[in-house]
């Protein structure tokens, strides 16, 4: 749970909030929904061009994924005279383009890169000005504002490569020629109509832009107004403003697009961006993560389908822990008659989507035959009225009161039921039981038409975002970015100091085996940890409250052994924007080599005594609350005389990294607060104990407590025995509370498949992850530096000394994505997602949810 998540916390809490709404300055109020299968298409021709050496397209889009393979090519654009001769822009786990014509032939540009998140939008520009003397100046991608090609290569560069200084574009731009959003019919480049979101499209004639477009603002890339640019002769604006009028040109040229096979109700209010009144941004959606294989998605995967039995799907978004949300539900078909019968309501990420109506037995549910409820405990018991094809079933979900509640066309059914106040939760709907197909459609507000089944009610939550049949009750919002909670400690919108990349960064360097000062951090570190990439070297972890043995001589400690802290004059200090390091040694600064870094800030070097627990302890907590340093000195070297020691973070810590640096030798200790079923006595995860520099199953005896067999509290921590309370010795613990939009950690169960593994939901982008199996399996790091798009490959492991493992073999691919992460996107399912295996995890944010583009 997030740090203001604790029921119980009070006034201890850090305040939590939707965030200030005026964010965004520009504001993109509409999106159009387009359909592979109506061959949804807008089309425009052009007319005397201004150039046909200078250009710039700009979209937005949002993915849908029929499921999580990289099936599903698209085409976002085409164009061409036919004969061969066309441009295009295919978008499905890769962004392709192609052109054919002048010098180029046949030429492409094709990203190592893969897009498979579909659960927020993307920022597209494509920049051509043949004028420039530097041939990759010539033809500019960006995603999301980072230019492709500049920290890692294309997979083919022929259309930059074969584009001659000043050669002409005429088949992207040229008088005559066709362009058309969501393909072009006859040119044969696969799915002609795109199962895509669109927002946003421009097209500028004469023009080379980018920073016009769109900015980063602390660390989020949002866009910028494009009303005061020139749009030249073919250039226009789709802003898809009127759902009778979808293909109107918003730039004063009046270049109108012809509609085809759009209806009214593909006009959509989910978007990039929100304000405080009616623009609710990014809604939920069903996950292509998290279904069935054989379940299909579309209608903006907001309709299910299924022709076979037991099947369920979920949202890709958690109902938040702090609030009240509402959605609505309306089932089109199932087979009632011949025993088959739908659930919808809330179920849990470890739910079994083949068991009996798709995973009912876990589920919050209320049942269509029966108009039963099941609270989790997959029990039925009498509740409301049974529902049936085309009832609309509202679902209020009270994350205050930790209740459910369910409407039927409009009216509350039985009372309230309890839910866990805990547990992340997500909106599913499960069906089965007999052999028919079946399908329905959700609306989190994005959609009140429910895909044009259902005449729209116009009702909004009471922030005026969506468009629901029914006025939700008082109080209860849509599932949308705008109404996600940040902690304001941490809200891009709310400090310029403390958002996540000024608390965590990793960063890559290059040794230098001289003195060079590591830049680009963000913030002065209190915590490095780095790791040589390319040699065999110990892991080396520095912090600021461990301090330095002399001037540009600093402790370190090894995570990969049992070892006391040393120093080394190979690291030098930390730095405003940083740290220094020097020399020639291998664990900081061997002339060539590349090194990671994981760099937290906790208090800028200034520690203070924490006097809450029996003994005292010297304390840097970051910002946020959410990360602390903690060192004290232990009283006893017997496993009966525990200790409490104060954590000085606003929750109980969910992670503890823990080790004896002065005095006797000793392991590290690991705490988590959840190992799922592997907690000894429940919840009493305080029992075991996990070993960071080992990859030790974890340990459960009994008669040895690390931690006391006592659970931390808001303020203090227990530890036990001589690992960690041993008579004399100094110990330091890098302490980790789950903070909503930074930090998450908790666990998994692997599928077992090698390419559709786990979905593990953390609410926001990630930047670093580790993992480590409960039973024995490596530790493992992953972060955002390391690889900047997916599929991320590269692992380091804490307990091993091994250089960076790039799995090239095609394993072991993960997907870090908008609001988690994705593991095993190919081959070896034991390091991520054996089957049936518990993960436990740490994470740390790149981006809240709220405000994250797609990765």
């Amino acid at each position: 749970m997030g740090i203001f998540q604790n029921h119980l916390m009070g006034a201890a809490a850090a305040a939590a909030s939707a965030g200030a709404t005026g964010f965004y300055s520009y504001q993109i109020a509409n999106s159009i929904r387009g359909s592979a299968a109506a061959d949804t298409t807008l089309k425009f021709t052009a007319g005397t061009p201004t150039s046909t050496t200078k250009m710039t397209m700009s979209f937005w889009v949002k993915r849908y994924t029929p499921n999580s393979t990289d099936a599903g090519a698209n085409n976002v654009f085409t164009t061409g005279t036919g004969g061969g001769n066309y441009f295009y822009i295919a978008y499905n786990a890769t962004l392709t383009m192609e052109n054919t014509g002048g010098n180029q032939g046949t030429g492409y540009l094709l990203t190592e890169e893969k897009y498979r998140d579909s659960s927020a939008w993307y920022h597209v520009i494509l920049r051509i000005d043949t004028s420039q003397s530097t041939q990759f100046d010539r033809i500019r991608v960006y995603v999301n504002g980072h230019q492709l090609g500049v920290d890692e290569a294309w997979r083919n560069q022929a259309m930059i490569t074969n584009t001659a200084q000043d050669e002409t574009f005429s088949y992207l731009n040229a008088d005559g020629l066709v362009q058309a959003w969501g393909g072009l019919s006859g040119k044969g480049h696969g799915t002609e109509g795109a199962d895509l979101q669109l927002a946003d499209c421009m097209f500028f004639d004469g023009q080379s832009y980018y920073s016009e477009l769109g900015e980063y603002k602390n660390g989020v890339w949002i866009p910028k107004d494009p009303s005061g640019l020139t749009f030249g002769n073919n250039g226009y604006w789709l802003k898809f403003e009127s759902s009778s009028d979808l293909g109107n040109d918003s730039s004063g040229n009046n270049n109108d697009f012809t509609v085809a096979n759009f209806a009214a109700h593909d006009q959509m209010l989910d978007t990039p961006t929100f304000d405080s009144s009616s623009n609710g941004g990014n809604f939920a959606t069903l996950g292509p993560l998290w279904k069935t294989p054989d379940m299909t998605f579309s209608e903006g995967n907001l309709k299910w389908t299924t022709s076979t039995n037991q099947r369920g799907a979920m949202s890709n978004w958690s109902i938040p822990l702090e609030g009240k949300y509402y959605f609505e539900y309306v089932p089109l078909s199932w087979g009632a008659s011949s025993g088959d019968d739908m659930w919808i309501g809330l179920n849990v990420s470890t739910v079994d989507f083949t068991a009996s109506r798709g995973g009912k037995a876990t589920c919050y549910g209320y049942g269509a035959n029966s108009g039963k409820k099941i609270d989790g405990d997959g029990t039925e018991d009498s509740y409301g009225a049974s529902w049936g094809t085309d009832d609309i079933i509202g679902v209020a979900v009270d994350r205050v009161n930790d209740t459910i509640q369910f409407s039927k066309n409009g009216s509350f059914q039985g009372s309230a039921f309890a839910i866990p106040a805990t547990a992340d939760l997500f909106p599913w709907v499960g069906s089965g039981g007999g052999t028919s197909s079946a399908s329905g459609v959700f609306n989190f507000g994005q959609d009140g038409t429910f895909a044009g089944n259902v005449t729209a009610g116009g009702n909004s939550d009471d922030t005026g975002y969506g468009n629901f049949k029914y006025d939700p009750p008082t109080g209860f919002l849509a599932l949308c970015s705008g109404n996600l909670l940040v902690a304001d400690a941490v809200d891009p919108a709310q400090t310029d100091d403390n958002y996540p990349q000024k608390l965590f960064d990793a960063k890559l360097y290059t040794g230098s085996g001289g003195t060079q000062t590591i830049s680009g951090v963000g913030f002065q570190p209190d915590f490095t940890w780095i790791k040589n990439r390319g040699a065999t070297a110990d892991h080396v972890l520095m912090d600021s409250t461990r301090g330095a043995y002399a001037s540009n001589d600093y402790y370190y400690q090894r995570s990969n052994t049992t070892a006391l802290q040393d120093h080394t004059t190979d690291f030098h200090n930390f730095a405003s924007d940083g740290f220094i390091v020097g020399g020639t040694g291998t664990y900081f600064n061997a002339s060539g080599n590349t090194f990671a870094s994981w760099n937290w800030r906790a208090n800028g070097g200034t520690t203070s005594t924490n006097t809450q627990g029996s003994e005292d302890s010297t304390v840097q907590a970051d910002p946020s609350g959410g990360f602390s340093i903690v060192k004290w000195t232990g009283t006893s070297d017997s496993w009966s005389n525990a200790i409490t020691v104060g954590h000085g973070l606003s929750a109980a810590p969910n992670v503890m990294l823990c080790k004896k640096y002065l005095g006797n030798t000793d392991q590290w200790e690991v705490f988590f607060s959840d190992y799922g079923s592997y907690s000894i006595g429940g919840s009493n995860a305080a029992s075991n104990s996990l070993r960071l520099d080992t990859d030790a199953a974890l340990y459960t005896n009994q008669s040895y407590k690390s931690f006391g067999g006592v659970m931390p509290t808001s303020t203090v921590f227990t530890v036990d025995g001589n690992n960690l309370n041993g008579s004399g010795d100094t110990i330091i613990a890098y302490c980790f509370a789950n903070c909503e939009g930074y930090i998450k950690a908790g666990t998994y169960v692997g599928n077992g498949d090698g390419s559709d593994g786990a979905f593990v939901y953390t609410g926001f982008r990630p930047a670093w992850v580790l993992t480590k199996r409960l039973t024995t399996n490596s530790w493992r790091i992953q972060d955002n530096a390391m690889d900047t798009y997916n599929p991320a490959y590269h692992v380091l492991k804490p307990q091993s000394s091994a250089a960076q493992d790039a799995y090239t073999d095609g394993t072991d691919y993960n997907d870090f994505l908008s609001n988690g992460f994705k593991v095993a996107r190919g081959g070896d399912t034991a390091n991520f997602n054996a089957n049936g295996e518990t993960y436990v995890y740490l994470a740390m944010a790149h981006n809240p949810f709220k405000y994250a583009t797609a990765r």
